[in-house]
């Protein structure tokens, strides 16, 4: 079912914002294990308090002390935290993407297209993105897909 309409009409800033921020709401607490790791890692142990010395080793300290879900404390206060973040991200990329469009593309809604039209725009694209990757490779100095010689 399509809740926001997408097809019919252009999202307003609050639908964006709440798209963003729904969308957020997994991302945020679902990658709250790799925040713990991480914060756990930054801190400076007090005497005490237990010290890690990598990834690997905080990971089994903090499993082996705590249990599974010391990596999700504060989960929750993440997902407050980060879901209007993601939110008025996404309503960002969106309002200036409706300012200042991609090459080639319009602001317009979708429209009924013949098999033609939708061929030259689908060729026009590949070969915009073909020259960008063209001029990526050729400036970079790079010779891509050639084989080191040896010495």
């Amino acid at each position: 079912k399509d809740v926001f309409r997408e097809g019919e009409r252009q999202l307003g800033i609050l639908d964006l914002l709440l798209a963003g921020a729904i969308a957020g709401m997994p991302a945020a607490y679902l990658t709250t294990p790799a925040d713990v790791i991480k914060t756990r890692l930054q801190v400076v142990a007090k005497k005490g308090e237990t010290v890690y010395t990598g990834l690997v080793d905080a990971t089994r300290k903090i499993y082996k002390e705590e249990g599974f879900k010391a990596f999700f404390k504060g989960g929750p206060a993440r997902i407050f935290r980060s879901s209007p973040q993601f939110g008025a991200t996404l309503m960002c990329y969106e309002v200036i993407h409706r300012i200042v469009p991609f090459p080639g593309e319009s602001h317009e809604l979708p429209q009924e297209r013949s098999a033609q039209q939708s061929r030259e725009l689908s060729s026009q694209a590949a070969l915009f993105h073909a020259g960008n990757a063209l001029r990526l490779l050729h400036d970079s100095g790079y010779k891509f897909g050639a084989m080191p010689s040896a010495k």
